[in-house]
């Protein structure tokens, strides 16, 4: 074997070796690809399964912020019915309670119950212009006119003060009439 021949052997022998490594070359590069996308591929399926759970979670938050505000009118809404109603519990009693033969009756009432709970026997009656000839033997003053009607008893010293005013009355019963309109209403 010349020289030539030795060159020409090695040359096919590199070039088949060549085309062996471009082929090895290749087929990594194809598999480095073909990871390459499955990684991509799956990349692209966690993406779309988060976006998918964000978007339920989401949706589920806002449904659930929806239902809670809807809750919230619904209650407000019963709460300014209730509170109408009791308005108009209040004027009636108003209106009932002044009339001219039960109103005496019921000032009497709160008169002994007033003079019960304080305790003592001397005391100043707030009362309205209208109800002094109610009040016998007793210190009379004018009661505010936030008052519609009742009185309010002050022992002499001005320590102790009892409330029975009509506003007085009608706040002690009210929640028990809140919870009763709002069983009726609802």
């Amino acid at each position: 074997m010349g020289f030539e021949e030795l060159a020409h052997e090695l040359e096919k022998h590199s070039e088949a070796e060549g085309r062996k490594i471009v082929g090895a070359a290749e087929k990594a590069a194809e598999k480095s690809v073909e990871a390459a996308n499955e990684k991509a591929a799956e990349s692209l399926r966690a993406a779309k399964k988060e976006a998918a759970e964000f978007a339920e979670q989401e949706s589920a938050e806002r449904l659930t912020s929806a239902k809670l505000e809807a809750k919230k009118i619904v209650d407000e809404a019963r709460d300014d019915s209730v509170e109408e109603a009791l308005a108009q519990v209040w004027v009636q009693f108003k209106s009932d309670s002044l009339k001219k033969p039960a109103y005496s009756a019921l000032f009497s009432r709160l008169l002994k119950e007033g003079m019960s709970e304080l305790g003592r026997s001397e005391a100043v009656a707030y009362v309205r212009d209208e109800d002094r000839q109610l009040v016998s033997g007793m210190k009379i003053a004018r009661v505010p006119s936030e008052y519609s009607g009742g009185l309010i008893l002050e022992s002499a010293d001005g320590k102790v003060r009892v409330n029975k005013t009509l506003e007085e009355e009608f706040a002690c019963k009210r929640e028990a009439l809140r919870k009763e309109i709002y069983a009726r209403l609802f």
